[in-house]
């Protein structure tokens, strides 16, 4: 099978002494019309050499249009993960009573291996659009210097759609005072197809390649 429309983890990057960076108003996220949101069908995708072994995994969203994209790739090596190439997340959620959705979601990163100065904060955001009591809001949670985030709300829809972002402070040590800002976005969904809001109104389907 060949992809050959792809964007892998969206990642941004920034130099500066503040990091500002523009944030998007979660309120038009929430209010989003669904009508003008493209669809996708989300599955992942084994490749495997010419003697079976298997050589990545990729989480493709394929739109009817045509459009394939990917954020998540596991790499194997002579069958085994390489951690030092793959970017992915673990999704752990249960559904307790009185709608109480509770879970963890873990994030690994290429870039634990690829970025080598001295990483000053690692801050991870988990967004989820929240269906409750006729209600519909973005509510967020986040974790500092972890690989993971908890979270715990009320959803009355068996859907879960979000959007893990990963923000990393890194120590430019070829540049004085200066801070590198380096961002990943990774769509969350729990069910195909999907029509989550985070990839179009953060932008995440417009580096194709």
């Amino acid at each position: 099978m060949l992809v050959t429309v792809l964007n892998w983890n969206c990642v941004e990057k920034s130099n500066s002494k503040n990091g500002d960076k523009a944030e998007i108003n979660k309120d038009s996220i929430s209010e989003y019309d669904d009508s003008d949101l493209t669809v996708y069908d989300k599955k992942w995708v084994n490749y495997v050499d010419e003697k079976g072994v298997k050589q990545s995994e990729m989480e493709l969203y394929i739109s009817k249009y045509g459009d394939t994209l990917s954020w998540s790739k596991r790499i194997f090596k002579n069958g085994v993960l390489d951690s030092t190439q793959s970017t992915f997340y673990n999704f752990e959620a249960k559904r307790a009573k009185d709608s109480v959705i509770k879970g963890r979601i873990t994030m690994f990163s290429s870039l634990d291996y690829s970025v080598k100065e001295p990483i000053i904060q690692r801050k991870l955001t988990v967004d989820f659009i929240n269906y409750y009591l006729d209600k519909k809001k973005v509510i967020s949670f986040e974790s500092k210097n972890q690989n993971y985030v908890d979270f715990e709300f009320k959803n009355n829809d068996d859907e879960i759609v979000g959007l893990l972002t990963e923000e990393r402070q890194i120590n430019l040590q070829t540049s004085p005072d200066s801070i590198q800002f380096i961002w990943s976005k990774l769509p969350i969904d729990n069910q195909s197809p999907t029509d989550n809001p985070f990839i179009h109104v953060h932008e995440l389907n417009k580096n194709k390649r």
